[in-house]
């Protein structure tokens, strides 16, 4: 199994054209007629997740876990804890925000490790997570809190959102969570077409059920980036869990049972597999220019077919030959894929990708195109007079 690391519980530190296109998940409560549902999108540029179940032991709650890819440079297999429930009913998710940095409050105790782990297997309110979080001095964490935010939720109906040093409460029989600062909406992200739906949506709800909010999940989803979708009946301690946005066919989770399994874990879209799941073809030879200069940003194209047609959603995965390889990345174009690269040493390097579907089945390996990063500055020169007869000579392609 992929190394996986649940130290940190916001998804934060992205580039910012990243932060507003792909991880904009949506959160809601409903508080009615003795009904507490909590329902919640992932919006994710990558399928992997896995869930994470540890059972209570001595001290300890039991808790369920949520935990998303997010590649940094030393470690593209480093993941990040999401969100989770334990067996008390309390539900916490993280949303990526507009930065908002963390007082320092030198008459507190310090934190200098996100607490998430120890929440979730401490704590069963609401009103016990938001004194832990107000009574210690988070300064020290502002690298990773001051572009974040959580939604908590208890099974007695009570909800807040944290941001930092301001705590927004519920008000009214729900509460909504985006990707804007409640308390500083000012700061971007507002208005957002995703909170406006659910909260109109919640305002004329007539029906609490867990089937409206799978309405609500299915209006405020994003094509191709819902990874998965959530409904938690806290007061029951039942999680309805969808993947890729199909709020037709899910799975339902008893948490009783699912705590009394002993610590386990599952690969998220492995769980919504069908029977007889074909990967996608071997993609196409990479094309793009074969010389080059480097330190210069280069791009390269493939296309696939997925045999059965999952949404055509297709990932890919690129490898440069200089010990460096892509995350998957999903291209809005059906079957089709394109990445830029630069060298940073000259030599020779053999480009190669493959693709994989919503459910992790992946293809092959391309054919390698062989690209040359010359050292001769002179005939950097001539390259672009060259390749611009590549087209009619073949063998001058060959020949550099």
């Amino acid at each position: 199994m992929k190394k996986k690391l649940i130290g940190i519980f916001f998804c934060i530190l992205l580039i910012a054209t990243v932060v507003s296109q792909v991880s904009a998940c949506t959160g809601f409560m409903i508080n009615e007629d003795e009904s507490i549902l909590v329902g919640h999108n992932k919006d994710w540029w990558i399928t992997d997740a896995y869930i994470n179940v540890y059972p209570p032991s001595e001290g300890k709650h039991g808790r369920l876990f949520f935990e998303i890819p997010y590649p940094i440079t030393i470690d593209t297999s480093y993941y990040v804890l999401a969100g989770g429930i334990n067996d008390q009913g309390l539900f916490y998710e993280s949303f990526v925000t507009p930065e908002l940095k963390v007082s320092f409050e030198p008459f507190k105790p310090p934190l200098f490790k996100h607490p998430a782990p120890y929440l979730m297997e401490t704590y069963s309110t609401v009103a016990e997570v938001v004194e832990y979080i107000e009574s210690h001095n988070l300064y020290f964490m502002n690298l990773l809190l001051s572009t974040g935010q959580i939604f908590v939720v208890d099974k007695n109906g009570d909800s807040a959102i944290i941001e930092g040093d301001d705590i927004i409460y519920r008000e009214g029989n729900y509460q909504v969570c985006t990707n804007f600062l409640h308390s500083h909406p000012e700061l971007g992200g507002y208005p957002c077409w995703r909170y406006k739906t659910v909260v109109n949506m919640l305002e004329n709800m007539t029906d609490p059920s867990v089937e409206y909010c799978r309405e609500i999940l299915n209006a405020s989803h994003q094509d191709g980036y819902t990874q998965y979708s959530t409904i938690c009946d806290l007061n029951n301690g039942i999680l309805y869990l969808h993947h890729f946005h199909d709020y037709k066919n899910y799975i339902e989770i008893n948490l009783t049972k699912e705590f009394n399994l002993g610590v386990h874990s599952y690969y998220l879209p492995s769980l919504f597999e069908p029977i007889n799941n074909q990967p996608p073809e071997k993609p196409d030879n990479p094309i793009g220019p074969i010389s080059g200069k480097i330190k210069t940003e280069y791009l390269y194209e493939t296309n696939t077919i997925d045999p059965d047609n999952d949404y055509n959603q297709i990932y890919y995965k690129w490898d440069f030959g200089d010990g460096t390889q892509s995350y998957w990345i999903l291209n809005k174009e059906p079957y089709f894929g394109k990445n830029l690269h630069t060298w940073k040493k000259t030599g020779n390097y053999e480009v190669r990708v493959k693709a994989r579907d919503i459910y992790g089945s992946e293809s092959e390996w391309s054919d390698p195109l062989t690209v040359a990063m010359p050292k001769n500055k002179i005939i950097n020169s001539f390259l672009p007079f060259l390749e611009g007869f590549m087209g009619r000579f073949p063998i001058l392609e060959q020949i550099l």
